[in-house]
């Protein structure tokens, strides 16, 4: 599953639903559902694994979400969530983030 993109790397959130676990993945899809303005005035459309995660899931179902990288060798590097994702998760009611640092180790965000 996750080298499977042609990308340099795979991003992957997951979270724990009942009994069984819920993924989200990054992609190139686009929609309009996740707009985002970025600095210079421009808009991205891109489906980030947070968001597909929450896509998949009703919202009352989360609170707490993981976040992991890897790069195409399979090494484990940095997934902390984007500025827009941080603020999309809040707004769904995450409320915690566990994510993988530079180092591949855990680390736990609250937002």
């Amino acid at each position: 599953m996750a080298m499977g993109n042609n990308q340099p790397f795979h991003l992957a959130a997951f979270t724990k639903v009942g009994g069984s676990y819920r993924w989200g993945v990054n992609s190139n899809r686009k929609s309009t559902k996740f707009r985002r303005k970025y600095r210079d005035g421009s808009y991205g459309y891109h489906l980030h694994a947070e968001m597909d995660l929450l896509r998949k899931t009703r919202h009352s179902e989360v609170s707490v979400i993981n976040v992991i990288r890897f790069k195409k060798d399979g090494e484990i590097t940095m997934a902390k969530p984007c500025i827009h994702c941080q603020k999309f998760l809040k707004e769904r009611g995450v409320r915690k983030v566990h994510y993988t640092n530079w180092d591949g180790k855990w680390e736990t965000m609250r937002l």
